[in-house]
């Protein structure tokens, strides 16, 4: 049977799923014989099974939390609820988070009318256990209640003046606002007050944030569902506000902005010093003692969690307290280099490093620095020593190709030539060509191309010297290379409007409308499927030529350069394998003229982009003619939902959010079971044609850790993305080499054990 409740000496490290993180440290350290205020953790299991949808605990939960609460009397020598020697106690959430759970969490639950003078006999300080008491109302209405500080903070006035018979009518006008707002009064239980405070924390991410009185009458019981969300952390309340020798500290095992070794942190002590140092110095110089006992805790704790840890301390005339423990936020580098050290140092291996590193450590760096910081790149070693997958770029221009091999790329995927062409300083010439009226002028417009061309892919070729270089072949619709239709129509009727008749002005009009004529010619209805991809090439063959010729004389010059020149031509939205296989006997014409005897020197490949469904659906067929399959899975996705990428981003992600019918937008993490389905089945039936079909995907929708570790199971041979994402897609390969190798390992086991 599960434990619904855990005394601290008996968790332990493993139990951190259960008993959350911080449960976990302060077993841990407790049980290794640290001072810790005793306690007991209610697990998130226990809470769903205490706390039902009318709040209330059940019979078998008031028997196991009761029995956990004798247990801390009959170590403290105090009782909950009794007016001599209360025990008061402090409940807070036991699990990690990234935000300040501490102003989360109800210090000093057990106190009410009777037991608040107890408290001030025990401190000799009547003034101070009013405090605490009102402290305690005023949290327990925010939490509990969601009642703003501010509507306390109304009744209380000044703050710089807090007698005695002040705060006894703080304390009354507290109680009375909880029932009005709460509609139920503070409750004199000690019971039942643990039962709120536990039911509150646990529930604490839906604790609603309100700012008005208006809003709160408005507002609902926060707290009717049945969801409970953390595991609840009780222990015996520890005073470091009072008396001499007393304070109160927080501490980093390492420091949580670099990550730099050694102890950082603040401490506050409760009679202030000259120095007025809030910094560890003061603790260094008054408590030395102390001081080494928290650097040894540091070294512990980093020792069994394996993580940089934040530590909440409090000093009790002299006797120090851990109060808890739980994994440090830090910063993307001090993650890192954090990381690093406890490699270096042998606390995990290579492996757990690489499966904590997240995708906004890997962005946070690259923006803060211009280039991969040490610690980066030393991760990024590790990865490459364990992935799989390649990570190749994909690339509009020849700088892109730099950028990405700095980055670690290893090779082009996917070069859009359409992005160069379509440049403002290519397009009229390209505008030009497709609107000429015979072939010869369009080879006329292509001879001022064909330069550009060659030396983009010159450069690229030099960038990424011994490594691929997917190149796609011009895939743009035929609408995006024309003038615009409606502007060429307004300077028409400008120019007629015009009475002159000089000779330039004539000319200008006639060219016009022949424009005009051609591109109505060429318009098309339905431009998303229309003349586009290798379909293009029908129309205006001397495109594709031209390409091909450029491709092949940036490869001459390469081999002659003495670079290893491997390009691999992709064409475009193949449907049939006849298309590829009449695109192919283009490629092989045009290489055996322009490359000659340096053919031997360039073994180019070429491929399908498969972008349709027909073509995932015939990868057998389309196979034959293929030496790689490359998906476009943004154009996959688009075919496979039915839908255009604008328009689903616009308003139909809208919609599915609201009804939950899309847990994910598709253009931005790989639709696994649709088109991966497609992907998947592709591979498998292109491989039964060719088993070394080479395959990947180079849709920017795929470098994600769930969509990399699913090109992982299926066997691609790499993922493509922007230059940007290939640090992170790197470190994504090898999270998704590990944990394909622990799955597998954890198969084997369980057959052994199965057989044994």
């Amino acid at each position: 049977m599960t434990k619904r409740v855990v005394l601290l000496e008996e968790g332990t490290a493993e139990m951190k799923g259960l008993i959350g993180n911080k449960g976990a440290g302060l077993a841990v350290l407790l049980q290794a014989g640290w001072p810790v205020p005793a306690g007991f953790i209610v697990t998130r299991e226990g809470c769903r099974a205490f706390c039902t949808r009318l709040g209330h605990l059940s019979t078998e939960g008031v028997q196991e939390i009761g029995s956990a609460v004798r247990h801390l009397e009959e170590q403290t020598g105090k009782f909950f609820g009794d007016s001599l020697a209360p025990l008061l106690l402090a409940v807070r959430s036991s699990e990690a988070s990234s935000h300040d759970m501490e102003s989360h969490a109800l210090l000093r639950v057990g106190l009410n009318d009777v037991t608040v003078e107890g408290l001030a006999r025990q401190t000799n300080d009547r003034q101070y256990a009013l405090n605490c008491y009102r402290i305690l109302l005023q949290d327990y209405g925010q939490l509990v209640h969601g009642i703003p500080y501010s509507l306390f903070e109304e009744k209380l006035g000044d703050l710089s003046i807090l007698n005695e018979s002040k705060l006894e009518f703080a304390i009354a006008e507290y109680k009375q606002l909880i029932e009005d707002i709460g509609l139920h009064p503070f409750p004199q239980d000690v019971q039942l007050q643990l039962k709120e405070a536990m039911c509150a924390v646990s529930n604490i991410q839906r604790a609603p944030r309100l700012n008005s009185q208006q809003e709160l009458l408005l507002q609902s019981t926060p707290f009717s569902g049945d969801h409970q969300g953390n595991a609840v952390l009780i222990q015996v309340m520890v005073n470091g506000e009072q008396g001499e020798r007393s304070g109160i500290g927080t501490l980093y095992s390492h420091h949580p902005a670099t990550g730099e070794r050694g102890m950082t942190g603040e401490y506050i002590a409760s009679v202030v010093s000259q120095s007025q140092d809030e910094e560890l110095g003061q603790l260094r110089r008054e408590e030395p003692e102390l001081y080494g006992l928290l650097l040894d805790a540091c070294s512990y704790l980093e020792n069994c969690m394996g993580e940089v840890q934040k530590i909440q301390f409090i000093i009790d005339s002299g006797e120090l307290y851990l109060l808890h423990v739980s994994p440090a936020c830090l910063s993307a580098k001090a993650a890192l280099r954090s990381t690093i050290d406890f490699v270096h140092e042998g606390v995990i291996t290579k492996a757990d490093a690489l499966l904590r590193i997240e995708p906004w450590h890997v962005t946070e760096m690259l923006k803060g620095f211009s280039s991969c910081t040490p610690e980066l790149e030393l991760l990024l070693e590790w990865a490459d020593e364990i992935k799989e997958l390649m990570i190749l770029s994909n690339v509009n221009h020849p700088q892109d190709a730099i950028t990405a091999r700095a980055l670690g790329s290893e090779g082009i995927g996917l070069c859009r030539t359409e992005h160069m062409l379509l440049s403002p300083a290519r397009l009229p010439f390209v505008q030009k060509m497709i609107l000429a009226d015979n072939e010869s002028e369009r080879r006329r417009g292509l001879e001022r191309l064909l330069p550009m061309q060659q030396s983009d892919f010159e450069q690229i070729f030099e960038a990424m010297d011994g490594y691929p270089v997917t190149i796609r072949l011009l895939d743009s619709p035929l609408h995006e290379l024309l003038p615009d239709l409606g502007v060429l129509e307004k300077r028409r009727e400008w120019l007629q409007a015009e009475e002159r008749q000089e000779v330039d002005h004539q000319n200008e009009l006639e060219e016009l409308e022949r424009v005009i004529r051609r591109v109505s010619e060429l318009h098309e209805h339905n431009p998303t499927l229309g003349q586009q991809t290798c379909r293009l090439s029908t129309v205006f063959p001397e495109i594709v030529d031209m390409q091909l010729e450029a491709i092949f004389r940036a490869a001459v010059k390469g081999v002659r350069q003495g670079w290893w020149v491997r390009p691999e031509i992709m064409i475009p939205q193949i449907g049939h394998v006849h298309e590829l296989q009449a695109m192919r006997d283009l490629v092989d014409h045009v290489a055996d003229q322009v490359l000659g005897e340096e053919k031997r020197h360039c073994l180019y490949r070429v491929g399908a982009m498969i972008e349709a469904p027909r073509a995932a659906l015939t990868a057998t067929h389309i196979a034959r003619q293929a030496d790689f399959f490359s998906f476009g899975t943004e154009e996959l996705t688009e075919m496979t939902f039915g839908y255009s990428r604008e328009q689903a981003e616009m308003r139909f992600f809208q919609l599915d959010k609201d009804s939950r019918t899309v847990t994910n937008n598709p253009f931005h993490v790989l639709d696994v079971e649709g088109v991966g389905q497609l992907v998947e089945m592709a591979v498998v039936q292109g491989r039964i044609r060719k088993p070394h079909l080479k395959t990947g995907i180079c849709g920017e929708n795929a470098v994600d850790l769930e969509s990399i570790t699913f090109c992982h199971r299926i066997g691609l041979d790499y993922v493509s993305c922007l230059p940007e994402q290939i640090p992170y897609a790197r470190i994504a390969a090898a999270q998704a080499a590990i944990k394909g190798q622990r799955d597998s390992a954890n198969v084997q086991n369980a057959d052994i054990s199965t057989i044994a």
